[in-house]
């Protein structure tokens, strides 16, 4: 009775798990995180960028229409975010550019910041400044560029355009999200994107 057994458990196991609705678009946002750390983002923005929809699609008021239902609501606003996010990004980027047009300190101060840092950043370290007799590492130069910078910006008013920009945004995409018809998009390759929203 007492016999060896011997199982073969070589072998690779997968254990990832495909995940659906809310839970795969905070793994989507670590995976851009990721990509945005390795710096890959201008390649990035550029892919997002080419799945842009045409404006005409985008601003058909045909089909504007209010939701007949919650499910259907919820429906409806995931898949417009995920049919238009192309869209909601250039939405953004120029209310970005347009609070940076109507506030010229904070685009000195933008360009002072990003010259700074590229001063900071490339080529060899040559300059090696000194406080009082003690010669700056290459961190400190970075936290006093920092702290310079949240100065700055903080003076050119940076928070009221920042959470303005935010808020703008998230009220125009939350709107067109919510009253575009989403019955009127072409199928998307995945029916099953959003199992569990049931639409009634």
């Amino acid at each position: 009775m007492s016999e060896n057994v011997k199982i073969d458990l070589s072998g690779e196991i997968n254990a990832t798990t495909e995940k659906k609705g809310f839970q795969k678009y905070v793994n989507d946002a670590e995976l851009l995180l990721q990509h945005v750390r390795s710096g890959a983002a201008p390649a990035l923005l550029m892919g997002v960028l080419s799945s842009r929809r045409p404006w005409t699609q985008f601003v058909a008021t045909d089909n504007f229409k209010v939701p007949v239902s919650i499910p259907r609501l919820s429906r409806r606003f995931y898949r417009n975010i995920e049919y238009f996010q192309a869209n909601y990004l250039i939405v953004f980027l120029g209310l970005f550019a347009y609070c940076l047009i109507t506030s010229p300190l904070l685009l000195i101060t933008m360009v002072a910041s990003f010259f700074g840092y590229r001063k900071l950043t490339s080529g060899p370290n040559t300059w090696k400044p000194k406080i009082g007799g003690w010669e700056l590492t290459k961190t400190q130069q970075y936290v006093i560029a920092a702290a310079g910078s949240m100065a700055l910006c903080w003076l050119a008013g940076a928070g009221a355009v920042l959470f303005w920009v935010l808020g703008a945004t998230v009220t125009v995409v939350a709107l067109h999200a919510s009253f575009f018809d989403a019955e009127a998009l072409p199928n998307l390759e995945d029916p099953e994107q959003f199992p569990m929203i049931e639409q009634v």
